[in-house]
């Protein structure tokens, strides 16, 4: 479908669960999008010569935009799709915020399903600031009691999601935001690292699940010619981009007190303390986003639960 909007690059790469997210949400809107594919293990030069230390993927710029997170990163989608008024953006609902909650919920679960010969020491140490499970001596036993606690969860999206007749997806044939946080860790998990194939977690035990992972586009599939761009291509066209999102502003009545323009550093309130901080001068302050803005001219946008903003130096 023809698109008015600006470019969109993914600076991830597949196996990434949180990049699986955006990217679902991508192919159901059928947005395009290019992909500068990542390094899986640090550094990521390609993002470092942009100004960004920020170190989880995905980033996702639009235009001159970047987002560290899918959760700003979809809500400026759906902003941008509904003004551009071609009714591409996903259906929202009252529930959409537990969704996203039980989403994350079944990403951490899902981690201890990792089979161990896919962890190896080098990435344990990668990411041990991050994901600590990785990192453990006993992360081979885990696998069995993580199975456990996945299926439970799939009975939970079979039963209780899934319930109505019409399906594929939670409100009948349409997709909506509460599918795309809700299933990208279940489709991740059976997948993608095949735990599918495990006994009780085929489609005859969860057909409505498979029925709803079915629905979103294999992502080897979907990968289209031409849709990777090289670091030099993907970091001349966002150089070359306008702004995509329109300025937050500051809110004088957050409870941090900061003003515009001061140099900040974000981080990750679930990592590490000064685990990879982003620092930049404050732009956007509000009640779901922080805007810095680098010497590179970029803007990049952190939501505001998960993340702690602190004075920089």
């Amino acid at each position: 479908m023809p698109s008015n909007l600006p470019p969109i690059i993914a600076w991830d790469y597949q196996f990434a669960p949180n990049a699986q997210k955006s990217r679902n949400y991508l192919y159901k809107t059928q947005t395009p999008f290019k992909i500068c594919e990542q390094p899986f293990l640090l550094p990521r030069p390609a993002l470092l010569s942009l100004g960004i230390t920020y170190r989880r993927v995905p980033v996702l710029s639009i235009g001159k935009d970047i987002f560290c997170d899918n959760a700003s990163f979809l809500d400026a989608m759906q902003e941008l799709l509904e003004r551009e008024g071609k009714g591409r953006e996903l259906k929202r609902g009252r529930a959409d915020r537990a969704f996203e909650a039980w989403g994350y919920r079944s990403f951490w679960v899902a981690l201890a399903t990792v089979p161990a010969g896919l962890v190896s020491e080098e990435l344990g140490e990668d990411r041990r600031e991050l994901f600590p499970i990785f990192a453990r001596p006993d992360f081979a036993t885990l696998r069995q009691n993580g199975l456990s606690e996945l299926r439970s969860m799939l009975e939970t999206a079979e039963k209780d999601f899934l319930s109505g007749e019409e399906g594929p997806f939670i409100g009948g044939k349409e997709c909506g935001m509460a599918d795309l946080h809700a299933i990208w860790m279940v489709k991740w998990a059976l997948q993608t690292i095949g735990v599918a194939k495990e006994p009780g977690f085929g489609k005859e035990a969860f057909p409505k699940v498979h029925a709803w992972c079915d629905a979103f586009p294999a992502h080897d599939d979907a990968i289209q010619e031409g849709q990777f761009l090289s670091t030099e291509a993907a970091t001349e066209q966002i150089k070359g981009s306008e702004y995509a999102c329109p300025e937050v502003g500051i809110d004088a009545t957050d409870p941090l007190q900061f003003k515009g323009g001061e140099q900040v550093s974000v981080e990750m309130t679930d990592a590490t303390p000064g685990h990879h901080p982003q620092e930049g001068k404050l732009v956007g302050l509000s009640a779901s986003r922080i805007v810095l803005q680098l010497e590179t001219g970029l803007r990049l946008h952190f939501p505001r639960i998960g993340y702690a903003v602190k004075r920089a130096g």
